[in-house]
């Protein structure tokens, strides 16, 4: 297929000796601009207009403006026409999205003169003639062009400055009669198109057929009169008819050029192309509608019943027989005689309701429920109507507005329930705590999962479980989220919430959430801040606004059940004291540079060789601060500066911790500083002729982790001693990463291949914050840098 561009060069010779190629070029935008808002126009028809502008087409004749044609006589391309005649019929305004994006209108007229009958395309700016217009007016519609259809026939469009003249019937009294004639629903028996005046009983919910490589829409209205009953429906675009006419049930309608079809002994009509729906107040007996007491209910086919929506279920998708998709959802419906569960499909479950609204289902089936002891359930099957707070007598608002009284449960009236686990609450909070989901295996061996959250009101905390597919929830920390459903189960002698299946997690409105504490605020009423000198072993419920000294590399194990599992170390500090924090799992993988203002919550407290740390449990949260938080947080140099001591190195003692020390380097070893590790116990390996072995693992190391340290000697005024670099400090220190040293090395095949470079350092100053230990060996005191402040 030729390209855009191509098809315009290979039409363009068709009038090259008339006209500029760009000219032509911008006669093509003008006219696809003009045609915008035209739906089915077509690249073909756009270029045959620019080309009939200079030269016109074989058999294509322009004629004179408002020129009347016999409809017989219209030919293809013809433009600028006008035709006179009956018209016979007026479709009802459809709506369509245009190529723009806006939205457009278009309908159908049909017009006859003594030679024929023609469909004419109104569209947006034409539709202003829709009021002055009746079927049976004699009309000149002008400044017409002739085109074919999608159907292959020919017709007229109206262009934005056609226009409709409605003229007296003495202009042409031998045009055909119009004639509408009204026929009963009793009295249609063949296929045909038929007039009808008639009031809807039903009027379905919207659903789709699939049908080879396209969706059909359908919405079936049942309708009567005196005579009978049959369904009317309407497809694809005209399903939009119900929301344009306002169209509801008892309403009456005049049906015109509906189309009469009988399939299997059943006759139904359905709307035509040039048909449309005229609602009105037409003389039509009103029905009678049986509704069924849900108490009552019992197996039977196209019951209507009217409720209370008291519980939501969330809908599932399934996959069909034939491949495709489909879903279903499930709801309560309670009136004065009792409960029934019912079952929405497809399009169905997308209408909007709420738990409390009224709710009137019509042509549904009652069913027996295998899954409910000697239950009953109601089916909405093909055809039913689904009606949302729909009109209904006074009598029967009452009965149910006993029922439609439904409340919040408030948080601390959760944790006061007396042991009634089971129960049934819907409540609104905060999250303000969550936990990573967790994977279990069920005793009949199935996988689950769980995720537990602490959800909060302004009036307590209570702690949730979302189980399986209500784990992986979108909402994150200090969102409000609606629980329907939620049942009350009993923890460690408090009472808690349990999120599954038949629970329904939402947005709360923000009405709902009027009375809803921030955040911040629910934070600060639930934990007690602390500085990090502050702390006790075993705290809970602590809160540390910290900043990041020093991150960690990630390490990663084995647990006692065979999982794998990861941990990262990192140090924070605030103007007290600095700690250790173990990130676990996941938590390993966020990104907390240096410096960064963090805020912790609910930490596990715990001892470890008489230095308290902190680890990340399941209860606890980590997240980098607020803007507003981080700013009334000390800065990292303000921390450093209050922090750490600057001590000479005569002065240095055993087991100083975090001391600033400042000095020159006057010595450096850098022929041997890579060392090669075990990537599965971290244990440090010899090579051998054999390769690589892991004493400890026993195995045999393909290719092993590498640790980079730097050992060197540093001297201030008072004294020397022996400060090693580790990993990052190293890298810092010779401003190569371990990456680029090992690839060096690869190429030189010489481990000694940098020492001339490391020993340019010797002379330079440096000063580090490190933790001093005693080495028994040598009987000295030495460094291990925690981190490089400066090098000069």
């Amino acid at each position: 297929m030729a390209s855009e561009d191509e098809y315009y060069k290979e039409r363009y010779q068709e009038v090259k000796d008339k006209v500029e190629y760009k000219d032509f070029l911008n006669d093509i935008k003008e006219i696809k601009e003009e045609n915008g808002d035209s739906p089915f126009i077509t690249e073909e028809q756009i270029v045959d207009m620019a080309i009939e502008k200079y030269a016109g087409r074989q058999n294509i004749q322009q004629t004179h403006t408002n020129q009347v044609q016999e409809i017989s006589s219209l030919i293809e391309g013809n433009g600028n026409i006008s035709i006179q005649g009956r018209l016979i019929a007026i479709s009802n305004i459809k709506t369509f999205t245009t190529k723009k994006g806006r939205e457009g209108k278009v309908a159908n007229l049909t017009v006859e003169d003594n030679t024929g009958k023609i469909r004419v395309v109104m569209w947006t700016d034409n539709m202003k003639y829709m009021s002055r217009i009746s079927e049976g007016d004699i009309v000149k519609i002008n400044n017409l062009e002739v085109r074919k259809g999608y159907t292959g026939d020919l017709e007229v469009q109206m262009r934005n400055n056609s226009s409709i003249q409605v003229l007296p019937e003495e202009v042409d009294p031998s045009l055909p009669k119009y004639e509408e004639v009204i026929t009963n629903l009793g009295d249609i028996k063949e296929d045909g198109e038929y007039n009808v005046i008639v009031r809807i009983k039903k009027i379905s919910t919207l659903r789709e057929i699939q049908k080879e490589d396209r969706t059909l829409q359908i919405v079936t209205l049942d309708v009567m009169d005196k005579t009978g009953a049959m369904e009317f429906t309407l497809w694809n675009k005209d399903t939009k008819l119900i929301e344009t006419l306002d169209l509801k049930e008892h309403d009456t309608i005049k049906i015109l050029k509906a189309r009469a079809q009988t399939r299997y002994d059943q006759t139904s009509l359905s709307n035509s192309w040039n048909g449309r729906i005229i609602k009105g107040d037409y003389d039509v007996p009103e029905f009678q509608e049986e509704i069924l007491k849900i108490g009552d209910a019992k197996e039977a086919e196209k019951v209507t019943i009217i409720g209370v929506i008291t519980k939501i279920y969330d809908t599932i998708t399934f996959d069909r027989n034939d491949g495709s998709e489909g879903q279903v959802r499930s709801i309560e419906v309670t009136d004065d005689t009792g409960s029934i569960r019912v079952t929405l499909w497809n399009k169905e479950t997308e209408i909007a309701m709420d738990k409390g609204d009224i709710i009137k289902i019509s042509g549904g089936n009652v069913e027996f429920d295998d899954y409910a002891g000697d239950s009953y359930r109601l089916n909405t099957g093909w055809n039913a109507s689904i009606v949302i707070n729909p009109e209904i007598d006074d009598e029967l608002s009452k009965k149910l507005a006993d029922i439609n009284n439904f409340q919040i449960t408030k948080i601390k009236d959760v944790l006061n329930i007396d042991e009634d686990e089971g129960r049934e609450v819907d409540v609104i909070g905060r999250i303000l705590s969550m936990q990573d989901i967790r994977e279990f295996q069920r005793v009949d061996g199935t996988e689950g999962q769980v995720r537990s959250i602490d959800l909060a009101d302004e009036t307590g905390i209570v702690r949730t479980s979302l189980w399986d597919e209500k784990s992986d929830i979108d909402q994150g920390l200090g969102d409000a989220i609606k629980i329907e459903n939620a049942r009350t189960r009993l923890g460690q002698n408090v009472m808690e919430l349990s999120v599954g299946r038949s629970s329904r997690i939402t947005v709360p409105s923000e009405e709902e959430m009027a009375d809803l504490p921030s955040y911040q605020d629910l934070e600060r009423d639930r934990y007690n801040d602390r500085t990090i000198s502050q702390l006790e072993e075993n705290e809970q419920n602590t809160k540390l606004r910290v900043r990041i000294t020093n991150v960690g590399e990630v390490s990663t194990f084995t647990r006692v059940d065979g999982r794998d599992g990861r941990v990262r170390p990192i140090n924070v500090a605030d103007e007290t004291a600095e700690i250790q924090v173990s990130l676990w799992d996941d938590d390993t993988e966020k990104k907390f540079p240096e410096g960064l203002a963090i805020i912790i919550e609910n930490p596990v407290i715990n001892s470890q060789n008489g230095h308290l740390r902190l680890s990340i449990g399941n209860g606890s949260t980590i997240r980098q601060a607020r803007q507003e938080e981080a700013e009334l947080m000390p800065s990292l140099r303000e921390i450093e500066n209050k922090l750490y001591v600057e001590k000479a190195i005569e002065d240095i003692e055993e087991d100083d911790q975090h001391i600033k020390v400042k000095g020159v380097i006057e010595e450096i070893n850098g022929d041997k500083i890579l060392y090669a590790m075990c990537p599965n116990c971290n244990k440090r390996i010899v090579q051998s002729e054999e390769g690589y072995i892991c004493d400890i693992c026993g195995e045999k190391i393909e290719k092993p982790n590498y640790l980079m340290i730097i050992s060197t000697t540093l001297r201030d005024e008072t004294g020397t001693i022996q400060a090693t670099f580790f990993r990052k400090q190293a890298e810092e220190l010779i401003d190569t990463t371990t990456e680029e040293v090992i690839k060096i090395f690869e190429q030189t095949s010489d481990e000694s291949s940098m020492s001339s470079r490391i020993e340019d350092l010797v002379g330079h100053e440096v000063t580090i914050i490190a933790d001093s230990n005693f080495n028994e060996y040598d009987e000295d005191i030495r460094l291990n840098v925690r981190r490089l402040v400066i090098v000069l």
